[in-house]
This record gives C-alpha cells, structure tokens and sequence, in this order.
C-alpha cells in the first residue's frame, strides 16, 4: 500500500471515530424514544440494503411476500425468518452483501463457541463506529481506574481471538497517539495459571479482561493455592459467564469489582454493564434485541428465554433476526444509574464448560478445541468429559474425509492436551445433538471443579 494513501486513511477514520464517540457519553442518557428513532432509521436501512444485495434475505422476503417498506421498527423484523448459527455457517456466502468489496473491511475468524467456526466480513464503517460505540464502557471502566487513557489492560484470550483480530485491524488502519492510548499485554488461556499469574504480577495491569469461566478459574486457582497474584482494579469479562462464587470470590476476597459486557462476533456491541453493576444496558442504536420464549412467543420485561439478535450497523456480512444461542432474562426496569437503555439482567448461555485437567488445572474450550478443529476434513467437534481422566470426541467431518487417518489425529491431539494416560473415546456422528436451548455446546465436563 502507498504510505501516502494509507495515512490519509487513518486520518479519515480517527475523524469519523472521534465525530462518533462525540455523542457517545450522551446517548445513553437521551430520552429513551430519542434512541428508538435512531434504532428505527437504521431498521429500515439495514432491511434495504439486505433486500437489495444480501441473496438469502432478497429470497426470504420474496417468499413471504415482504418488502422494505414493511419494517418500520425494530418489532418488524420479527417478520424475517429466525437464523441459526448452524444455517449461517453452512453457507456465509448467502449472507455477504453483493455491494462489498472483499479486503475492504475485516473477515473474522470466529472461534465457534457452538463448536462450528464462523467466518463473517465486516466493513470499515461497522468497525469503526464499534470503536466509537467502545466509549460508553470506557466512561465505566474510568470510574474504577480514574483515568479513561492510558492505563495498562492485560488481556486474557487466544491470540487469534475476534478481540485481537479487530484490535490488529484498528492498529493497521488509525492512529492513537501514544499519550493516550492504552498499555497492552496479552497472555494465552493455553498457559497454565501459574505462567499466566506470573504475567500479571509483572505486567501489574489496571483491567483484566478476559473469558468469564477462565478469569473466575485464575483468580480461584490463586486464592486456593496460596499464590501471591496482583489486584488490579477492575476485571473485565465477556464471551461466556463469570460463575457467581467466583465473582464473589474475586470482589470479596481480592476486593477487585468485575464488570461485564455483552458481545459477540455477529454484533460486536450489545450491552455493557455500568458502575452500578445490577445489569446489561443494551446498545439499541447497534442492535435490535428480542427475546423469546420455548414456543417462538417474544417476551417483555423480566421474561427469560432465547435472545434474538439483528446488527443494524455491519453491511458486510448481515445478519438479521439472529439466534445467539444464548438464554437472557431481561431487565424488568431502568437502572438507577439514569441511562434510559433497557437492561438484561442475566445472561445466562455461553455455557461451555472448561475441561478439568490433573494437579487443579483446567483447559479452556476456545484452546483446546483449536487443534483439533485444525485436522484435515474436520467440521465440529464436541469433547465429553464423563470423569477426570475420560473423555469423548463427538465429530463430524466432510464426506470425503479419510476417517481412520482423522481420527488418529484426533487422538494425537486431544492426548497432547489432557496425556497419554486418558480414556479416550472418539465417535464420528453425522449432526452433533443440540441442547434443550438449541445451542451445541463445544465442551461438556461432568466432573466437579
């Protein structure tokens, strides 16, 4: 690339974030309707540009006889078939818009929670508004820290996580003056606790951020073991839950608050949790949020069920009426903090449990799945812990697949995580069982932590 042209890029793009992030400390305390209108415009402009390029969403409206002009409100796009994640990685192709320019924007490689990788496109403009739409959990993070630039944050995921995919995109293509901007460092769930403790108390990090389960594994792994380990000031989690033992653990014991947000690959910004901590406010101006119950009925105030998710900002790949996987139950009213954003109270899905491995350890799903999920012909897979040192694989593979050669990977790989001196049973299924919730879950331990 012209180093020219690339400067006038980052200079284009600092200017649109910093023209977004202006209005981003306000909205969330705006009349509630006043962000409903926002919400609505981009409704009905995501609808049009989907009907106009997006194949499956052109065949989908045809089929039931819509047009654009039929979604007016976010409620409208209850009218759009409901899509799983399963559908959307058979064939990401059909949920590409037409108008996109491969390279413009960023493929992210998504780990697959659900055990089956994604791949989605975003363009530019999504990114960097999710950059700007950062800037309401920063204020948060401020009143914990004291500061909202430049303190130091210690990430604790995979390198090749969706969090590190868009950060290497943002640090390719803006520019923060170093006066500002945060210091970072980065360690692996792949190490052991005690590698990773040793980071932190070098590092001394302000935040933590990291996977719920993980984090609340750290901190109890230390506390139990008697491991000196630094107290940051705040610890930040997302991807899956923070067990309530271990958030009370890492508040009462190490007196560190935890605060949560809510994302995910397909919509980088549904809610974040503020200094009150009694919720998730979501960011209705980036997403439409539904929740329903077991009969496909949408659920108010308070009610638990499936969270149904539409970006209304990414014209890459677009997603519209989209089943997480996840059960939510929903905030039964305004947070006393004085933002107008509705909540969600709980999250309760992202589930997948962590492995159990000898002498405390555990393994991450995100790693441990990675190897394997890297043998040739291999589509999903799904690792049953039924007892400390016995396991099963449940995969599925391309028809084409030479199965005793993948299976024999397969072995070599899981052996390298949990030792050669595990039961291990490996079974090769033609569709993986999803839960009651309809979520295939990519790691089930059934021993107790």
């Amino acid at each position: 690339m012209n180093p020219t042209s690339n400067w006038v890029g980052k200079a284009y793009w600092n200017a649109f974030t910093l023209w977004h992030a202006h209005a981003e400390g306000r909205l969330p305390y705006r009349p509630l309707e006043e962000i409903v209108a926002v919400q609505d415009r981009r409704v009905k402009a995501i609808v049009k540009h989907a009907y106009e390029t997006v194949p499956y969403y052109r065949e989908a409206m045809s089929r039931a006889g819509l047009q654009p002009r039929d979604f007016r409100t976010a409620a409208d796009l209850a009218q759009l078939p409901v899509l799983t994640g399963e559908e959307f990685a058979r064939a990401p192709e059909r949920f590409l818009s037409q108008a996109y320019r491969i390279g413009d924007g960023l493929k992210i490689q998504s780990s697959g929670s659900s055990g089956r990788p994604k791949e989605l496109h975003y363009d530019r403009a999504a990114l960097f508004l999710a950059l700007a739409q950062a800037g309401r959990q920063r204020l948060v993070i401020a009143q914990f820290v004291g500061r909202r630039f430049g303190y130091r944050e210690m990430s604790c995921v995979r390198s090749k996580s969706v969090r590190a995919q868009i950060r290497d995109f943002y640090e390719a293509n803006s520019w923060t003056p170093r006066s500002i901007d945060l210091r970072r460092s980065i360690v692996s769930p792949g190490n052991t606790f005690e590698q990773n403790i040793g980071h932190i108390n070098a590092f001394q990090p302000d935040v933590i951020i990291g996977y719920g389960s993980y984090l609340g594994a750290l901190f109890r792994w230390a506390w139990t073991e008697h491991r000196p380990l630094f107290r940051p000031r705040l610890v930040l989690y997302g991807a899956e839950p923070l067990p309530d033992a271990d958030r009370l653990l890492i508040e009462r014991d190490f007196g560190v608050p935890v605060l949560a947000n809510y994302q995910a690959a397909e919509a980088l910004r549904i809610g974040f949790q503020c200094e009150r901590r009694q919720g998730l406010h979501l960011c209705l101006d980036a997403v439409a949020v539904r929740v329903v119950g077991e009969q496909g009925s949408t659920l108010g105030p308070g009610g638990t069920g499936s969270i149904i998710v539409s970006n209304l900002t990414n014209r890459a790949t677009v997603l519209l009426n989209y089943k997480l996987g996840d059960v939510v139950t929903l905030g039964s009213g305004p947070c006393p903090c004085g933002r107008t954003l509705p909540t969600i109270e709980r999250v309760v899905g992202r589930s997948d449990d962590l492995l159990v491995l000898p002498g405390g350890q555990v393994g991450h799903a995100l790693v441990v799945l990675e190897d394997l999920r890297a043998v040739p012909g291999v589509v999903q897979v799904q690792i049953v812990q039924e007892e400390l040192r016995g396991f099963v694989l449940h995969v599925v593979c391309a028809p084409d697949t030479d199965w005793p050669l993948a299976a024999r990977r397969l072995a070599t790989a899981m052996y390298a995580i949990v030792g050669n001196d595990a039961s291990l049973t490996i079974r090769r299924l033609d569709v993986i069982s999803p839960e009651p919730g309809g979520k295939v879950r990519a790691v089930i331990s059934r021993c107790r932590r």
